[in-house]
């Protein structure tokens, strides 16, 4: 565990928290798209497999249950509880395009031709565009609250921070994952236009982001 994981990890669970509370509190999950929701939950569930096979640690598992959780209590909110208030109509993006894709790339490129490792190989390819649904929807409709930027900003903060990690591990324990290194950047590259749209606009008080109009 280094600085960079570890910070890596606090990002991705304030943006998660974020998320949850915005729609918990709001009672509304307008402007999200359930779609990304349901993707990072089914992330979750193929990469944490290993709770019922192996203990790393009880940080390591903590936060595995927590993120679980969250996922699928934000997909409730989404789907049950606040469901009229969810713009289906917004949230148009066709999963299987990413979905059939990320499965057979799974089966090719892995490391261990095994259920659980190409579960776990299929999660981290999968995470890596799982949040073009929510970022084709803001596209869509215009514009994002501000509070939904936060959330995509601490997500993408989280990916940044774990290329970093991965940066440090390489030149310390001479450690390189291919796989999680290269859907890193993928993933990382998908927010790189959206930082930028972060910092100029949501950062000086503005309290929605608003897109150009495509004419």
């Amino acid at each position: 565990m280094n600085v960079f994981r570890l910070l890596g990890d606090v990002s991705h669970l304030v943006a998660i928290i974020i998320l949850f509370l915005k729609i918990f509190r709001s009672k509304s999950c307008a402007g999200i798209s359930g779609k990304s929701q349901v993707l990072f939950a089914l992330v979750f569930t193929t990469r944490y497999l290993d709770l019922f096979t192996s203990f790393i640690s009880i940080y390591n598992t903590v936060m595995k249950v927590v993120f679980l959780v969250l996922a699928y209590a934000t997909v409730y909110l989404i789907y049950m509880r606040f469901r009229s208030s969810y713009d289906s109509e917004s949230d148009s993006f066709r999963v299987e395009f990413l979905l059939v894709p990320v499965a057979g790339l799974s089966f090719l490129e892995n490391y261990d031709f095994t259920p659980l490792e190409i579960l776990w190989t299929f999660s981290i390819y999968l995470e890596s565009v799982a949040i073009l649904p929510q970022l084709f929807m803001i596209t869509k409709t215009g514009e994002a609250e501000s509070i939904t930027t936060h959330y995509l900003f601490f997500l993408g903060l989280y990916r940044a921070l774990y290329l970093a990690n991965w940066v440090w591990r390489y030149h310390t324990e001479g450690f390189f994952d291919q796989i999680a290194v290269v859907s890193g950047v993928v993933q990382t590259i998908f927010y790189c236009d959206f930082f930028y749209l972060y910092v100029t606009k949501v950062l000086r008080g503005n309290s929605k982001l608003t897109l150009p109009m495509p004419v």
